[in-house]
Order: structure tokens, then C-alpha cells, then sequence
């Protein structure tokens, strides 16, 4: 009986041993299991952090590339309205380009300038006779019909149809005695003096009309704004910066070719060229290196080669 008792607490023994061991085995294998279930989720976790970064990362980069492009575009569209006047010259397209403005236009207040006694008639009503300047001296309207005169552009009549002291106003009630029903260029420079007579306001609605119908009657139109000219010349209204912005908001809602002439002149005194030698300082004509600079901003922003 002895013996068997022995026995019995033996087995009893290797039994408890053997459970032990079992139950630290599986408490390890659970334990290693539920440490692979965190891994896995934490190394999924980490690869949606990383997979959506990556697509952050490629929608900012399709956002950058996009945003090159439309870059690109808009300088392509840009440099092809730039030279759109310049491929329809030496397409030979243009036979005519109508200048409309005022004395700047006509180039008053240049030291060569010679006054219109016997030019052609640009204006005739309303008891009123108009001709067109000298072609000698170099204002920035005979410097393009010179730069215009060159054989592959063929025959090119450039009408100087700038008349001193007039404003928008005048110039668009005499409109249709100013262009005729199709012309193939017309550019447009005239505001100066309108700051005596109106308002901003009556400025910009009156000129909305005029390049509104100088554009319908024409191929290719221009509008440049007048460079700057002191403030305290007139009791005026309101100032050269303010046609500025008025023409060239008007243009970029419209699409018209625009050409700020203010602008050329505000860089060119910044760089330290003093206003005198660009402007009259008695009047809001430019000197002879103003209509020059006139003329070279044109050609730059023309791409006139």
C-alpha cells in the first residue's frame, strides 16, 4: 500500500510539473501572439501614415505641377498676345494702325515738335479742323510709323490721330468721325486732361465705351495708359496712378492688349532718372527721352523685333 501511495503522489507530481509547464508554454504563446497582433497593427497603422503622406505628398506635387503649367500657359498667352501685333505686321495684315490721344499722342511738347499746318486731315466737324502732326521729328506715334515702314511689312499707313487738349470724353462723342466703320489697329492712349472736367467714375464709364467700340471696329487693338505727369499742374480730380488702374482693370476684364506707360515711367525714376528729364514739369507733356521711352516700352511689350 505504501508502494502505491508513492506512486500515486509521483504521477500527481509529473502531473502538476506538466500542467506548469504546458501553462507557461501557452501563456508565452499567447503572449507573443498578442505582441504580433499590436506589430501588425502598428506596422499598419505606420503604413497608412506612410501611404497617406505619399498621397499628400503626390496631390501637393500634382497641385505644384499644375500650377507650373497653368504658369507656362499664361506666359504663352501673354507672349502670344505680345506679339500678335507683331506677326500680323509681317504677315502683312495690317495696311493702317489709327492712333488715338490727345497731345502726347501727337507728340506736343517734344523739342522738334512742328505743329500741323499742313498735314493731312484727321478731324473735321463741328466747326471744328484738325490735322495731323509733323512726321520729322521723333515722337513715339513717327517712330512706329518708321519702325512700321520696313519692307517685309509692305505698305503700312500710320494715322497720327492725336489731337492736343482733347479728352475721352470729346473723343468718344466724335467717334465716328475719328475711326471709320472697320479699321485693322487702333491703339489708344487719352486721359491726362480728363481729370479737369469728370469724375473717376464718369472716366472709367466713358472709356469702357470708347475701347468697347474701338474694338469692335477693328482687328487689333491697343490701350496704353499715359505716363505720369505732376499732380499740381490743375485743381484735378483725380490721378495719372488712378487711369492707370482704371485701364488696366478694364483690359485684363475685357482682354485687351494693355501697355502701361505709367508704369515704365515709375521704374525708370526708381532706378534714379529724375522726372524732369522724362516730363515737362509746366505741363503733362514728356520731354524728347520720355516719348523715347514711350516708344521702347512699346516695342518691348509688343515684342516688336
Amino acid at each position: 500500500m505504501k508502494i502505491v501511495r508513492l506512486l500515486m503522489m509521483a504521477i500527481i507530481i509529473v502531473l502538476m510539473v506538466a500542467f506548469v509547464f504546458s501553462k507557461n508554454n501557452w501563456d508565452e504563446k499567447i503572449e507573443q501572439h498578442s505582441q504580433q497582433s499590436m506589430d501588425n497593427v502598428a506596422q499598419t497603422k505606420s503604413m497608412e501614415v506612410l501611404g497617406e503622406k505619399e498621397i499628400v505628398q503626390e496631390k501637393e506635387s500634382t497641385e505644384e505641377k499644375a500650377e507650373v503649367i497653368e504658369d507656362e500657359e499664361k506666359a504663352a498667352s501673354v507672349k502670344s498676345e505680345e506679339s500678335e501685333f507683331y506677326n500680323l505686321l509681317l504677315e502683312q495684315k495690317i495696311t493702317s494702325i489709327k492712333l488715338l490721344g490727345d497731345g502726347i499722342t501727337a507728340g506736343y511738347g517734344h523739342s522738334a515738335y512742328s505743329a500741323p499746318d499742313g498735314g493731312r486731315i484727321i478731324f473735321h466737324g463741328n466747326g471744328e479742323t484738325y490735322r495731323e502732326a509733323g512726321y520729322e521729328f521723333d515722337s513715339w506715334a513717327n517712330q512706329l510709323r518708321n519702325y512700321a515702314s520696313k519692307p517685309e511689312f509692305g505698305e503700312v499707313d500710320v494715322i497720327n490721330a492725336g489731337i492736343r487738349d482733347k479728352t475721352a470724353d470729346w473723343t468718344l462723342r466724335n467717334l465716328d468721325r475719328l475711326l471709320k466703320p472697320k479699321e485693322e489697329a487702333v491703339i489708344v492712349m487719352i486721359g491726362t486732361d480728363d481729370r479737369i472736367f469728370i469724375t473717376l467714375e464718369e472716366y472709367e464709364a466713358t472709356m469702357r465705351k470708347l475701347l468697347a467700340v474701338a474694338d469692335e471696329r477693328s482687328e487689333s487693338m491697343i490701350v496704353m495708359s499715359p505716363p505720369p505727369s505732376k499732380e499740381d499742374l490743375q485743381p484735378y480730380k483725380f490721378t495719372m496712378k488712378e487711369i492707370n488702374e482704371v485701364l488696366k482693370n478694364i483690359s485684363e476684364e475685357k482682354g485687351y492688349t494693355f501697355i502701361s506707360q505709367f508704369d515704365a515711367f515709375q521704374e525708370q525714376m526708381e532706378n534714379g532718372v529724375k522726372y524732369e528729364s522724362l516730363m515737362q514739369t509746366a505741363t503733362s507733356n514728356p520731354q524728347n527721352d520720355g516719348y523715347e521711352l514711350i516708344w521702347q516700352t512699346m516695342k518691348q511689350e509688343l515684342d516688336l523685333q
